[in-house]
């Protein structure tokens, strides 16, 4: 039985791995499931076994892109560290995993353009922005970063960080976007020694 089930696993793997590399190398309207079992040596049956149809093949491989370059991010903070350090540790190991993600970059760049998967690629979004959000309310509340409303500066930081995907993509310029990333980030910092100015600066939230 857990051979059976090992074989199966390896089945489906294959078949995520050959959707993979034809999503990326021929884009996504031009992919079949009878080309995907064709090219994994499968059955178009054992394709439909795993998966309802080409949109749920291609989900579940965003979803475990989204999975794997968040536990990348997170890998590195520091419980005890103030929320800054966090987030630049955080965006940078992100920006430099895009170098190693092979045809899985297609996600990245073109998911967004494709109704089936643009849903998706949003839901996850929704739950980074979440956790962002959580993140920097804490560190309003150390009084580390300027005191703004928590749930529109995550979704602000979670846009600069995709357009920042995007241009490392394009363009390959990896330590020329980090460095704006980073500069963003730090922008937050509250000043000690200064904490009416940036007071100043970003009003009271509170106000209309």
């Amino acid at each position: 039985m857990a051979r059976r089930q090992a074989r199966g696993v390896e089945t489906r793997e294959r078949i995520m791995s050959v959707a993979l590399e034809q999503f990326g190398e021929k884009g996504f309207a031009s992919v079949s499931i009878e080309g995907i079992a064709a090219a994994a040596g499968v059955t178009k049956g054992a394709v439909y076994y795993w998966f309802t149809d080409k949109n749920d093949l291609a989900r579940d491989l965003q979803h475990e892109l989204y999975e794997h370059l968040t536990t990348l991010s997170l890998q590195g903070l520091d419980p005890k560290g103030d929320v800054v350090t966090n987030m630049r540790q955080a965006f940078d190991v992100y920006l430099e995993a895009l170098g190693s993600l092979g045809t899985a970059r297609f996600f990245l760049r073109d998911a967004w353009m494709i109704p089936e998967l643009d849903e998706a690629g949003r839901s996850d979004h929704r739950d980074a922005v979440s956790f962002v959000e959580q993140l920097l309310a804490r560190g309003m509340e150390r009084q580390e970063i300027i005191d703004l409303d928590p749930s529109a500066l995550a979704a602000v930081l979670l846009g600069a960080l995709a357009e920042a995907t995007l241009h490392v993509l394009t363009t390959g310029e990896r330590d020329q976007t980090v460095a704006v990333v980073i500069h963003l980030i730090e922008s937050l910092r509250l000043d000690p020694e200064h904490p009416q100015l940036t007071t100043a600066m970003t009003g009271n939230k509170g106000e209309q």
